[in-house]
């Protein structure tokens, strides 16, 4: 769950569509995994626990920074960086497998903290991690450099000259 998008997105509180998946999976004895980057998942603490005791369920937090101010910068609508380490801290401490997601890396926004992230996040329990880096297929190109203007216009050149370095992509 989260392969196209993030299964406890705001309206995730109001009608538990996600919570009701995992109430299925449990009862029919099915894997998942789940990857977000939402401390609500430990509202449903309670059933990934079960679902972890018969070794069915996995989740990746995904983290961009552990910076506050750049958190909201990429991830306006996410939880912040100490909420998704606190949910980590939990999810591991009730036996949840938890992977950590550094991803997107961007180069030269937030490509330093890499290892600050796996840190802190093995620190909570975090046992994997896997990291991307940034892809900018078709219109999101556009889209990106709109965002890197209104962020970081003193870096939009170098950035999108690293990406077209590590990509090859024509931007």
């Amino acid at each position: 769950m989260g392969t196209n998008t993030d299964p406890y997105q705001l309206s995730e509180r109001k009608h538990k569509l996600t919570r009701g998946i995992l109430e299925v999976m449990l009862e029919t004895r099915h894997p998942v995994m789940i990857t977000t980057k939402s401390a609500l998942i430990v509202r449903d603490l309670d059933i990934l626990t079960e679902l972890a005791k018969l070794n069915l369920v996995k989740v990746a937090i995904s983290m961009t920074t552990m910076d506050h101010k750049l958190s909201r910068k990429m991830e306006p609508r996410a939880s912040s960086p100490a909420r998704r380490l606190e949910a980590i801290r939990l999810l591991s401490e009730a036996g949840v497998p938890v992977a950590v997601f550094a991803s997107p890396m961007i180069p030269a926004i937030n490509d330093m903290e890499l290892e600050r992230i796996l840190d802190a996040a093995a620190a909570q329990g975090a046992k994997s991690a896997s990291m991307i880096l940034l892809r900018l297929p078709g219109e999101v190109r556009d889209i990106f450099r709109e965002w890197l203007l209104r962020h970081f216009p003193d870096r939009v050149r170098h950035v999108l000259a690293l990406v077209r370095d590590t990509r090859r992509q024509g931007l």
